[in-house]
This record gives C-alpha cells, sequence and structure tokens, in this order.
C-alpha cells in the first residue's frame, strides 16, 4: 500500500460507510412523505355491505354489464355502483378507478363520453355538498376480453393511506 492510501485509510474507510447512509437517510426523508401521502393500504369493502371510511360509509358495490349508444365495436360498457353515505361532513374523494382483479390486471378510468343520457339523479363524481346517501353511478370501457372479476378502488385524501377496494363482478 502506498503512502497516500495508508495516511488516508480512516478518511476513505468513513467515506464509503457514510455516502451510502446519506443516501439512505436522504432517499427515506424524501420516499416516508410520498407513501403517507398516497393510498397504498387497501381497506376490503366485502360484497354487499358496507364500511366505514373517510367519516363516511361506503358500500354495497355492485357492477353490471351495460348498453350504451356510444360504445366502440369490440368493447364492453362495465357500469358500477357504489352507496356512499356521507353522514354528517362532507366527503369528496377522486373518480375511481376499476382494475381487473385477474389476469392482466389491467385498470380503467371512468368515461362519461359513452353516450349516457344525463339524468340529474345519477351521481357521477363524489358530490362533497350531497347532504344523503346517495349512489356513485360510473361507466367504464373496457375490452371484450374483459370478463370479470374487477375491482374497483376508492380513494379519499381523508382517508389516506387507506384506500376502499370492492371486488365487484357483472
Amino acid at each position: 500500500m502506498s503512502g497516500w492510501w495508508r495516511s488516508n485509510a480512516v478518511a476513505l474507510g468513513a467515506l464509503v460507510l457514510l455516502v451510502p447512509a446519506t443516501y439512505a437517510a436522504m432517499s427515506w426523508n424524501e420516499w416516508s412523505t410520498v407513501l403517507e401521502n398516497s393510498a397504498s393500504k387497501a381497506v376490503a369493502l366485502p360484497p354487499g355491505e358496507e364500511i366505514p371510511y373517510a367519516g363516511a360509509t361506503v358500500g354495497p358495490a355492485s357492477a353490471e354489464f351495460t348498453e350504451l349508444p356510444d360504445a366502440p365495436a369490440h368493447t364492453r360498457v362495465v357500469t358500477v355502483t357504489l352507496h356512499i353515505d356521507p353522514g354528517d361532513q362532507s366527503f369528496s374523494c377522486t373518480v375511481p378507478q376499476l382494475r381487473e382483479a385477474d389476469g392482466h390486471r389491467r385498470q380503467w378510468d371512468a368515461r362519461d363520453d359513452l353516450g349516457r343520457e344525463w339524468d340529474p339523479d345519477i351521481h357521477t363524481f363524489c358530490d362533497s355538498e350531497a347532504e344523503g346517501p346517495y349512489d356513485l353511478t360510473l361507466d367504464y370501457l373496457v375490452p371484450d376480453d374483459a370478463s370479470g372479476p374487477f375491482v374497483v378502488e376508492l380513494e379519499s385524501v381523508a382517508g389516506r393511506p387507506e384506500f376502499v377496494s370492492a371486488v365487484v363482478e357483472p
């Protein structure tokens, strides 16, 4: 070992230990807040039941294949209905996503351009101003080969890091 390596051995050893430790500490500091503020813990909604979530009561959830006039060929429309009772406080959520429970695990966003006639009694988003229970009705455009079961995932900022996960089968 040359003289320079020998005289700097302690500093080099500290550098080998401190650089990875600094990287790990900085990464943890950044990722811990991301994980706390994202939906990362599923709360299962059993079929036909309801659960408390973010101050509201969510459930039951159901799904059916429906025919809508503007659905393209070789696709199907899955209409999901999710009952929400906001209780005494307002309840807001992101638009729930639909995901395949098996198979390719593809996911879809709700669509409002499939030709459903407008009806003031149909809620297509979480209504934070609703004073009583309502049914959230969402249409998802899926390929012909998607047959279910599906999982509907509902997330509210007030409920993070938890989100509601409901298995539905048309």
